[in-house]
């Protein structure tokens, strides 16, 4: 695993007992009272051993075996590694070490960490373990997801790639965008807004598994959701007065709601990711992004006005957008908050309803069908005598069954 080694991550721990683990002090708990400095000076336990190739090894054995990078960004990067304590492949994403790092982008790091680990849903990548490199820069492993992101989904459908056509037909793309939904809604009743839902931020694991990932721009609020009983989700930017961001506008302007392409971040909620999903589900099926400008700067001013909400039928007229999908995309693209689905719970069920509605006809509404034309009838004449002579030959069976009991029965007792 050496071969794609990133320098920049691998360091010796100079300690000879300082692992990953919490050297049997309690972990970390984020209440509300730990500020950022008293849970960074408790991380410091958590330093772990790395080493980028086996022959390295010493003594104390390293916790992780340091692979190949998976990703990288402008503030971290994703590599895989071996977790030799518990024998399996995880991913760990760390901050790029930089002297311009501030105390504010390492608190957000850290806020992403807990707000993964406290969305406890299928849907979204399991945290396994936060701490500090031996560098002193924040990291935290977590599940590594194998499979192809939903840009690279979509991309295949684009060039007709006959194998993804096959997997992901029609009711298979709703079935699939439905379990975003349902990450989502989960999300939204624990009070967070993930603000940059995207293609490339979904993956599909090796057996379907949807992960929405990179929270690093989440946002938390408390969940307007009545009877909810699970904790609302809390950070390290909460307890810090970190929470806010001013004007400041962060995401991916090709999904952004007009709010949140404003920097208007107070209306920002659950209502801005449903416009994201809507516009996901317009690409989805329709294979088109909609806001196609050529530069960075024009699609952020489409997002801030888009002039309505997104009409499938216009952008993608041969899109699979009848029985209702062009309606639902309508409403979670609508340009007042007030007319959006509430959160994706919302947007989740209106989801099912069409599923429920292209479902095939199940075999019991098929053979109680009245037919209606001639054909039909005679079609039915043909196909029922199967099904009609096995149970002439079940009734037979039971009928010569019970004749030899009865006839033992005169016997033994005749």
């Amino acid at each position: 695993m050496s071969g794609g080694a990133t320098t920049r991550i691998v360091r010796r721990e100079t300690s000879p007992t300082a692992t990953a683990d919490f050297e049997g002090q309690p972990p970390p708990v984020f209440l509300e009272s730990m500020n950022l400095q008293s849970l960074l000076s408790h991380l410091e336990d958590a330093r772990p051993s790395i080493i980028a190739d086996i022959s390295e090894d010493q003594s104390p054995p390293a916790r992780y075996l340091i692979g190949h990078e998976l990703g990288s960004g402008s503030v971290g990067q994703v590599i895989e590694a071996r977790d030799q304590h518990l024998g399996r492949q995880v991913a760990i994403k760390i901050l790029h070490d930089g002297e311009g790092l501030s105390r504010d982008g390492i608190a957000r790091f850290i806020a992403e960490a807990q707000i993964t680990a406290q969305l406890e849903h299928p849907s979204v990548v399991p945290v396994h373990e936060i701490g500090i490199m031996p560098g002193g820069m924040p990291y935290f492993s977590m599940k590594l997801v194998k499979g192809r992101s939903l840009d690279d989904l979509i991309n295949h459908l684009r060039i007709d790639d006959r194998e993804t056509l096959r997997t992901y037909n029609h009711l298979a793309r709703l079935r699939l965008f439905q379990r975003i939904c349902q990450g989502m809604a989960y999300a939204h009743a624990k009070g967070v807004v993930h603000r940059d839902l995207k293609p490339a931020n979904i993956f599909i694991g090796e057996f379907g598994e949807v992960q929405i990932m990179d929270w690093g721009l989440a946002k938390t609020l408390k969940s307007s959701l009545p009877n909810f009983d699970e904790d609302p989700v809390t950070t390290v930017r909460q307890a810090s007065g970190m929470n806010t961001m001013g004007g400041a506008i962060a995401g991916t302007p090709a999904y952004m709601s007009p709010e949140q392409a404003s920097g208007d971040y107070i209306r920002i909620g659950p209502q801005s990711d449903v416009f994201a999903l809507g516009l996901i589900l317009a690409e989805l099926v329709g294979l088109t992004r909609v806001y196609r400008q050529s530069t960075f700067q024009k699609t952020l001013e489409a997002a801030r006005a888009p002039g309505g909400e997104v009409d499938i039928r216009k952008i993608a007229p041969a899109a699979l957008s009848s029985h209702g999908i062009d309606r639902v995309i309508r409403k979670a693209t609508q340009p007042d908050i007030d007319l959006r689905y509430q959160h994706a719970g919302e947007l989740s069920s209106d989801i099912a309803r069409l599923i429920e509605e292209q479902l095939p006809p199940s075999s019991i509404k098929r053979s109680i069908r009245i037919p209606d034309t001639e054909a039909e009838k005679r079609a039915e004449t043909i196909e029922t005598p199967q099904p009609r002579s096995g149970m002439f030959w079940m009734g037979a069976l039971a009928l010569a069954a019970l004749e030899a009991v009865a006839a033992l029965a005169w016997r033994l007792f005749g």
